[in-house]
């Protein structure tokens, strides 16, 4: 039988669709509902970033999640119960994860871009935020549209425009973040090069 689930689960629900507050037991009409209700996030936080109401935080990446997922899921902006692993790529522990947000505040403060930033620094900055985020993967699901939405305000921020990804391939992407995994940035730095403009 074909693995619907984007993401190999331990105790698979609804025989491959993720169990939803609206009852779609069809995977295509889930993916369908998560990118109108993505899109609708994008629209408004940032709508919020034009009121100067943001704060560049791990508590907002939360926000994010659960203002766009939370129509569709009990478990939108919380930490996942589940372990979770994809094309052979085990994410954190779920037992770790809390653990692992305090170290990626850290980092998040640490990479946080600056207005005196060249763009090749904004661009290591950005990477490594994508990269270590990636790595603990909190979300159930949801994990790599939360922080590319979270990016794409950061940049728009300091007067870029949101990333273009479709200038990598998908295969390029998921290389990149896997890469990213073992603290090795430079793909992702270059999906981020290909895809930023002003």
């Amino acid at each position: 039988m074909t693995e619907h689930s984007r993401y190999n689960v331990g105790g698979q629900e609804d025989g491959g669709v993720l169990k939803n507050k609206l009852n779609i037991n069809d995977q295509k009409t889930l993916e369908d509902a998560e990118t109108i209700l993505f899109s609708d996030a994008y629209k408004y936080f940032f709508g919020l970033l034009e009121k100067g109401k943001l704060k560049f935080d791990v508590k907002f990446i939360f926000q994010i999640h659960k203002y766009s997922l939370e129509t569709l899921y009990q478990w939108a902006g919380k930490i996942r119960t589940v372990e979770i692993s994809k094309g052979g790529v085990l994410f954190c522990a779920s037992s770790q994860i809390e653990k692992a947000l305090k170290e990626f505040e850290k980092i998040l403060s640490q990479n946080m871009p600056a207005s005196i930033d060249a763009k090749d620094i904004i661009i290591e900055k950005l990477a490594i935020i994508h990269c270590e985020f990636n790595a603990i993967h909190p979300f159930r699901e949801g994990n790599g549209r939360t922080i590319r939405l979270f990016i794409d305000l950061l940049v728009v921020s300091h007067g870029f425009n949101p990333i273009d990804y479709a200038k990598s391939s998908q295969h390029d992407y998921i290389k990149a973040c896997i890469r990213g995994m073992s603290k090795d940035y430079s793909q992702m730095q270059e999906v981020i090069l290909k895809g930023l403009s002003k």
